[in-house]
């Protein structure tokens, strides 16, 4: 028995490296889950063999922001911290891919630098920054991303300043292009989410909750909040760090509005809120449901698209505040029970 008189599999010491958060053995992963994800997996590799090149755009954008919800899921939907300043680090890996590019790095070597680079970033402001709780540190993110919106346009002789950076162009013919791109999105929206999928069963995922839960019960336990919060804050960062390097070469030419643009936050925070923020598969749902939705409203409606999308985000906050993936796991137990 522990010290406290909970089994030994239940608690682990935080003298041999593990924090004392309850650990009990999680039931193993359904096949059906594993075959919904096997059978996802295999139709988004399949789809650039079926659809035009507008859809496949459309399809990239929708995977772009599935990794962006995730590394939001991170902080706020695990950790209980609510950042809207992530576009800082969507930016900050945009120009780390543009710049060294510049440079002659090639593309696909600059990637691991421009999610490093946004993790100890993550780190650096982190240890200030997570001190502090609600509004107020949301109002700090925010606070962020114009910062470093202003420092890249004080460093305009590494960055380009406000008139912008021009990347390399690729060597492929721009169909060839799409695709590469498509695929580098896809495996970044399948780490993430496979990230988050190690997180809800490991003993960190465990003590980022408990934290979400009560700072002082988390602390009470012997659970590091502080470093806590800046791991946590760091994997967020390096995930929308490493897209915003892919997104950079997707366009070619990067500019401080559209890097460092606060509506990636917000766009990426709503659609975790859709699908259901804390889950797995939620902010997939939530991106997948909101870009499509938001396309074809765009092509009916575009004078009023902007209209028709908050009063949607309005409804879903008030009738489902718990997100889609709850309706669908409510209708699902109420199947089995009736």
């Amino acid at each position: 028995m522990s010290p406290k008189g909970r089994p030994e599999g239940e608690y682990r010491s935080a003298q041999h490296g593990g924090s004392p958060v309850s650990a009990k053995l999680q039931p193993p992963i359904s096949w059906r889950v594993w075959a919904i994800a096997a059978v996802s997996v295999a139709a988004t590799v399949a789809l650039p063999l079926v659809v035009e090149n507008y859809w496949l755009r459309v399809w990239t954008t929708v995977l772009m922001y599935v990794a962006i919800a995730q590394g939001l899921n991170i902080i706020v939907g695990f950790a209980g911290y609510h950042s809207f300043g992530n576009a800082a680090f969507f930016g900050v890996g945009a120009y780390v891919t543009g710049v060294l590019m510049a440079e002659g790095v090639p593309f696909l070597g600059t990637l691991p630098f421009a999610a490093a680079v946004s993790a100890l970033i993550a780190m650096a402001v982190g240890y200030p920054l997570l001190r502090l709780r609600g509004h107020y540190f949301a109002i700090a993110t925010v606070a962020l991303n114009i910062a470093f919106a202003e420092l890249v346009i004080n460093i305009g002789g590494v960055t380009g300043g406000a008139q912008g950076l021009a990347l390399p162009m690729s060597d492929l013919p721009p169909d060839a292009l799409y695709r590469v791109i498509y695929f580098l999105m896809l495996g970044s929206a399948i780490a993430a989410t496979a990230l988050v999928a190690w997180l809800s069963r490991s003993r960190f995922g465990f003590a980022l909750r408990a934290l979400k839960d009560s700072d002082a019960g988390a602390q009470a336990m012997g659970i590091n909040t502080t470093r806590m919060r800046v791991v946590a804050w760091m994997m967020s960062a390096a995930v929308t760090g490493l897209v915003g390097g892919i997104w950079a070469y997707w366009l070619t030419f990067i500019e401080i509005g559209s890097a460092f643009d606060i509506g990636i936050s917000v766009k990426g925070y709503i659609m975790m809120l859709i699908g259901g923020m804390g889950t797995v598969a939620g902010p997939v749902l939530g991106a997948v449901f909101f870009e499509l939705f938001a396309t074809l409203i765009w092509s009916h409606f575009g004078a009023i698209h902007n209209l028709v999308l908050g009063v949607l985000v309005c409804a879903v906050i008030l009738l489902i505040p718990q997100g889609l993936l709850a309706v669908v796991r409510s209708r699902r137990w109420r199947s089995k029970s009736g």
